[in-house]
C-alpha cells in the first residue's frame, strides 16, 4: 500500500466549503473546489511522494494493475474516483459508449474509452438525468404556451427531434426563448413544480441559456445519502447541488449540451445521445459494516465500509484506491497497516491480497469491475 493525496479541482460550480470540511482542511477556501480527483488520469494524477500514480503504473503495469488487466487497458488504470461538490448547476453532459468514441471524428474526444459513472450522495443530491418520454415533453411544451416551443413539439415524432429542434434556435434567438419559457413556467400545468422550481433557480447561474429549455424536457431528482446512481453512457445528466462519491470510467470525454459557455458539437451530441436510456438508482448490499454497490460496469465497482466498531473485510482483488472519510479507519494489507484520517487515501496494487478495516471511520473502496 502506498499513501495518495489526491487532485483538487477548482471551477465555478464548485463549493468553497464542502470538499475542506470533508478532508478535514480549513473552510472557506479561497477558490471554489469542485472535485477531488483519486486516479491516474493524465489531467490531474494523484500525487506519491515526489512521484505520480500514473508514473508508478507505467514503471510496472504487471504489478501495479495485473498483467490481465494491463494488457486489456493498455497498461492504463480503467477507473477514476472522485468526490463532486457542485454548489451551482454542471453542465448538461453526454458520454459516448464504447464504440462511439472509436468511430469519433479525430480530436472530437480527448482518449477513445467510453464514460459511464456513478454518483453515491454523501448528502441529498439534486441532479436533472435522462429524458422524458416524448409525449410527456410534448404535453410540458403545450402547457407553456410558447410558439417555438410548440413548434418543435409539432414538427417533431421523437425526443430525439425535440432537442434537436431547441439546440437548432438561433443563438441570438435563444436570450428571448429562455426569457419568456421561464415566464410561462407560473402557467404551465403539465411541468411538475419540482421541475418548474428546479429550472428557475438554476436561471439564476445561467440566465438566457438554452440548457434551460433542454432541463424541461428531462427527469428532476433529489437522491438520498447511500443511493447508487448508475449513468449510463448517452444519457444527459445534469448534476446540481449536493455532494457525491463520484466512480467512473477513467476518461474525461464528454460533450455538451447547455448550461455552459464552452461549445456544444451539436452534431456530436444528437450522434451520441441515447433518449430512451435512463439512470439506475439502487442500493447496495450490506454484509455487516461493508456495503457493495452494484457493479454496473466492466471498468469500475464501489464499495464502502460503514462506521462501527467490528472489523471488517472487502475482498476485491487488483488494482485498488481507499478513501476515508468521516474518521479515522486502520487498513491492513498482507500484513502492512495504514490509519487513514478524513480525505487520506492509498493505492493497493494488484499484487497485493484483501483489506482489512478496524476503526470507527468510514471508507470508501474503489476496484475494477468484471470483464465483459
Amino acid at each position: 500500500m502506498r499513501r495518495l493525496t489526491g487532485r483538487v479541482r477548482s471551477y465555478a460550480w464548485g463549493s468553497h466549503t464542502v470538499l475542506a470540511e470533508l478532508t478535514g482542511r480549513s473552510a472557506p477556501t479561497h477558490e471554489p473546489e469542485a472535485e477531488l480527483w483519486l486516479g491516474a488520469h493524465e489531467a490531474a494524477p494523484a500525487l506519491l511522494d515526489d512521484t505520480t500514480l500514473d508514473q508508478i503504473i507505467a514503471a510496472d503495469p504487471a504489478r501495479t494493475l495485473g498483467a490481465d488487466l494491463a494488457a486489456r487497458t493498455g497498461d492504463r488504470l480503467p477507473f477514476l474516483l472522485k468526490v463532486l461538490a457542485p454548489e451551482r448547476a454542471l453542465s448538461i453532459q453526454c458520454h459516448p459508449d464504447a464504440r462511439q468514441a472509436l468511430d469519433a471524428a479525430p480530436g472530437t474526444y480527448t482518449d477513445r474509452s467510453p464514460k459511464p459513472e456513478a454518483v453515491v450522495p454523501l448528502t441529498p443530491f439534486e441532479m436533472f438525468a435522462g429524458m422524458v418520454p416524448y409525449d410527456e415533453i410534448v404535453a410540458r411544451f403545450g402547457s407553456l404556451g410558447v410558439p417555438e416551443l410548440r413548434a418543435i413539439a409539432r414538427e417533431s415524432l421523437t425526443a430525439h427531434d425535440i432537442l434537436a429542434g431547441i439546440l437548432a434556435t438561433p443563438v441570438d434567438a435563444r436570450p428571448d426563448l429562455v426569457e419568456r419559457t421561464l415566464a410561462a413556467l407560473d402557467g404551465a400545468h403539465a411541468v411538475p413544480a419540482d421541475v418548474a422550481d428546479a429550472v428557475r433557480s438554476v436561471a439564476l447561474d445561467y440566465p438566457g441559456d438554452v440548457g434551460l429549455v433542454v432541463l424541461l424536457t428531462m427527469h428532476h431528482r433529489v437522491e438520498a445519502p447511500g443511493t447508487y446512481v448508475f449513468v449510463p453512457a448517452g444519457v444527459l445528466h445534469a448534476y446540481v447541488r449536493g455532494a457525491a462519491i463520484e466512480i467512473l470510467a477513467n476518461s474525461d470525454n464528454v460533450v455538451r449540451a447547455g448550461l455552459t459557455p464552452k461549445k456544444i458539437d451539436v452534431a456530436e451530441l444528437l450522434r451520441i445521445v441515447q433518449v430512451h436510456r435512463q439512470m439506475v438508482a439502487e442500493v447496495g448490499e450490506r454484509v455487516g459494516r461493508v456495503v457493495r454497490y452494484p457493479q454496473s460496469a466492466q471498468e469500475f465497482s464501489l464499495s464502502l465500509v460503514d462506521q462501527g466498531e467490528e472489523p471488517a473485510q472487502v475482498a476485491e482483488t487488483g488494482p485498488r484506491i481507499v478513501l476515508a472519510l468521516g474518521g479515522s479507519v486502520r487498513v491492513t494489507c498482507d500484513g502492512e497497516a495504514l490509519t487513514l484520517c478524513p480525505g487520506q487515501a492509498v493505492f493497493v496494487e494488484a499484487a497485493e491480497g484483501a483489506l482489512s478495516f478496524t476503526g470507527t471511520g468510514t471508507a470508501y473502496v474503489a476496484a475494477t469491475g468484471r470483464p465483459a
